[in-house]
């Protein structure tokens, strides 16, 4: 058993020893039951899927790179009319 912990970003890191056999981008579902969490290695994903998860893996480096743009609850609805 190995310890890890829950960062401010809500991240918790996968023990090296653990994660040896998976490839960086290894698509996981996440459930939970009482106190476990439960990562389950997702297979077969169709084209669609893996286009959205590397979309969705652009947009949390943009976001983690402070590439993007923050709005107050206003600005935000006001934007989304723009759009």
């Amino acid at each position: 058993m190995e310890i890890t912990k829950l960062s401010t970003k809500g991240q918790i890191v996968i023990p090296e020893g653990l994660r040896k056999d998976f490839q960086v981008g290894t698509p996981f579902v996440v459930s939970r039951q009482d106190g476990l969490i439960i990562l389950k290695e997702v297979n077969d994903l169709s084209e669609k899927e893996v286009e959205e998860i590397k979309e969705l893996d652009k947009i949390w480096k943009e976001i983690d790179s402070g590439k993007c743009e923050s709005y107050t609850e206003d600005e935000f609805f006001k934007k989304m009319k723009e759009w």
